[in-house]
């Protein structure tokens, strides 16, 4: 709850706006006293006079100025207004949290000294721009009850409705899906011929258990843009290990220290892989899951200033609905493991 004082505040509350202000001064420039046009547009003399005099500008307000420049903040609100209509809700936590990151990144210079972003300035957000918090709907918990016609509906309504207003219909090349895969070292093998009843049939595997993260992302068209590969590590020097050059031309790698997908991470594979090879034709639509890393305020504000489309699967629903896991992935893995199987096998 924000700060409750019990004393009570020295000061009146401004009870007129800012044209009421301007028409005030108008009329004393054409001849009325501020003590006459003080009255006529209920206005304290006193403000009336050093807005007259030029001490104060016209547009000042009583209270301190907004702890975030506005600009910026119309930009946050803006996105989470946007998001929440394309089914990536964030809540009054991760609002806060991924606000005073980006302050931190884009350094931007607060009214207020060490400001962080907490529940007071929360309650003013609120005010200054009508937010609220809303309860989404529960629809079930589990992936059989998310898989229902009014779900399912409800998604493929708003994926109908982008492709349809931003002329998507007949350029499936500007139709992008992402998601990430990770791959075990110590692979799955492949089937081995066999006699009928035999037991113990083995094969070899890599002695390592070690994962590896790799950030994929296809258009309806069949093109891929250069994979992302995220390595288990806390420095660069986790990945002098990896042949990076027998990558696919452009790959790019990272390394966090549980091989996992961060925001930092999406983040840049936003900007230095996805932005850099879909093209410059605009508006374009992405489509992934829900998953905290591809939903970062960061990315969010980015698409919108970039004019792409952010479409969030609904939860629960990936096993069907997620394109990667239906057409790529699946073969990806069969094909992983039988390279592995033979490569083991070579004397």
């Amino acid at each position: 709850m924000p700060r409750t004082y019990t004393h009570k505040k020295r000061g009146k509350t401004m009870n007129y706006d800012t044209k009421q202000l301007a028409d005030a001064l108008k009329a004393h420039q054409n001849g009325m006293s501020i003590r006459e046009a003080s009255k006529a547009y209920n206005i304290p003399k006193s403000t009336l006079a050093d807005r007259a005099s030029g001490r104060y500008e016209v547009n000042v307000t009583h209270g301190r100025p907004c702890a975030i420049p506005i600009e910026v903040e119309k930009k946050i609100v803006e996105t989470v207004k946007v998001t929440a209509e394309s089914g990536i809700g964030i809540s009054r936590k991760q609002l806060l949290l991924r606000t005073n990151v980006l302050c931190q990144r884009i350094q931007v210079h607060t009214s207020y000294k060490n400001f962080h972003a907490g529940k007071n300035w929360w309650e003013g957000l609120k005010r200054r721009h009508g937010l609220t918090l809303r309860q989404p709907e529960r629809l079930g918990s589990t992936r059989r009850l998310m898989m229902n016609r009014e779900v399912v509906g409800k998604y493929f309504e708003a994926l109908s409705n982008i492709i349809t207003s931003s002329n998507l219909n007949d350029k499936p090349e500007f139709i992008w899906n992402c998601d990430e895969t990770r791959k075990n070292f110590e692979h799955n093998p492949v089937k081995v011929v066999s006699g009928i009843g035999a037991k113990n049939v083995c094969g070899r595997t890599s002695s390592k258990s070690t994962n590896i993260t790799i950030m994929a992302c296809v258009n309806a068209a069949g093109k891929a843009v250069p994979p992302m590969f995220i390595v288990k590590g806390k420095t660069p020097r986790s990945l002098y290990s990896f042949n990076t050059q027998a990558a696919p031309p452009g790959t790019k790698w990272s390394y966090q220290e549980k091989c996992w997908m961060t925001n930092q991470i999406g983040e840049q594979w936003f900007d230095t892989v996805f932005l850099q090879n879909c093209g410059t034709h605009r508006p374009q639509l992405l489509i992934l899951d829900g998953h905290s890393s591809h939903k970062s305020l960061a990315i969010l504000q980015r698409a919108i200033g970039e004019n792409i489309y952010i479409l969030a699967l609904p939860p629960h629903t990936t096993h069907h609905l997620q394109p990667l896991d239906k057409s790529v992935f699946g073969p990806f893995n069969k094909a992983y493991n039988s390279a592995c199987s033979e490569f083991l096998q070579d004397p």
